[in-house]
């Protein structure tokens, strides 16, 4: 009996996390503050009868994390659009649910179709492209505020590229009036065991979580990583660079993410 009511507390706290979307971003920014010494620039003031399209850049898979709990520590909840392959795992699919997530398919992968073992066709992808950018603006329609990675893929040299992808273009071409874009720029996690510095393949995300979580009470030892999140209002730039071709469009994307890199004169984000 004594076990259960020492126990009892601890397992309540785990349900409250589990079921509630605003204790776990609170708790979640509690623990990630531990870790990263974050300086936010740009002085938007997200304005709550408005809604929103965010597109960050994608320097590493704990990013996402990062800026949901800053921007809902602002006011703004997102929707956030994820990569199917993290829906495999329970405990994550649970999560995912709580923000609403929707599921991004990964057209380059051999078992995009888990059953059939074969790559789709080109038709195909580009049939599935087009229904993931009407989600999006339907959630747009509907008022909600949606976390869009152009680049779909976290970066490999720490510079944003957009290759041949068309999600962003497509939505940007039909972005229902009212919707601001705002544009996010993150530095400082490159280099971090959640990017792919020196080339290394995209980590594992339990694997890396679990990693992450052993050596996180030992944070207090070390020095915190120094992240700075950058974000400005790109509505009329990108309603504009929209009327290029889509090659166009995700070139002039591609110089607003990389453009604090070219006035260094660099080719690629220095790993830290």
């Amino acid at each position: 009996m004594t076990f259960f009511f020492i126990t009892l507390p601890f397992f309540v706290l785990a349900w409250i996390l589990y079921t509630n979307k605003n204790v776990l971003l609170c708790v979640g920014r509690w623990f990630l503050s531990r870790r990263y010494q974050i300086k936010n620039s740009g002085d938007i003031v997200f304005a709550p009868n408005k809604n929103y399209l965010i597109m960050p850049n994608h320097p590493a898979i704990v990013d996402p994390a990062i800026l949901v709990s800053e921007l809902h520590r602002k006011g703004l909840s997102l929707c956030p659009l994820v990569d199917e392959s993290f829906f495999s795992n329970g405990f994550v699919r649970h999560v995912l649910a709580l923000f609403n997530a929707v599921r991004v398919p990964d057209f380059r992968r051999a078992n995009f179709r888990p059953f059939l073992k074969v790559r789709p066709t080109y038709k195909a992808s580009l049939k599935r492209a087009k229904a993931l950018s009407y989600s999006v603006l339907a959630l747009l329609t509907a008022g909600e505020n949606v976390l869009l990675y152009p680049s779909g893929h976290i970066t490999a040299d720490g510079r944003e590229s957009l290759e041949n992808r068309q999600l962003a273009f497509n939505v940007i071409s039909q972005l229902p009036k009212g919707v601001e874009v705002i544009g996010v720029r993150m530095r400082g996690l490159f280099g971090s065991m959640w990017s792919r510095a020196g080339g290394s393949p995209p980590p594992h995300f339990v694997k890396t979580l679990m990693k992450s979580i052993l050596i996180w009470p030992f944070s207090i030892f070390r020095r915190r990583r120094r992240v700075s999140i950058y974000a400005e209002n790109l509505t009329a730039k990108v309603i504009e660079w929209s009327k290029l071709p889509r090659a166009g469009f995700n070139g002039m994307l591609e110089h607003w993410y990389n453009a604090d890199l070219e006035m260094k004169g660099l080719d690629k984000e220095p790993a830290t």
